[in-house]
């Protein structure tokens, strides 16, 4: 005989999902590196702070 556990389908789910920034981040990437379609302005607002703050360079762990 098997058991099954029949815990919430929803929380279950929703825990293996990324973040939603991290969802938003993979999507402007896509965009940006032309694999998905452009959304404006979804695109042109991130690019913009994207460019006004620009990531600095990673330094080595000492």
């Amino acid at each position: 005989m098997k058991i099954q556990h029949n815990s919430d389908y929803a929380l279950r789910r929703e825990a293996e999902y990324p973040s939603v920034a991290d969802q938003l981040d993979m999507l402007w990437h896509a965009m940006d590196k032309g694999t998905a379609e452009k959304i404006e302005p979804f695109y042109s607002s991130i690019k913009t702070v994207k460019e006004n703050y620009p990531k600095l360079p990673t330094q080595p762990i000492t």
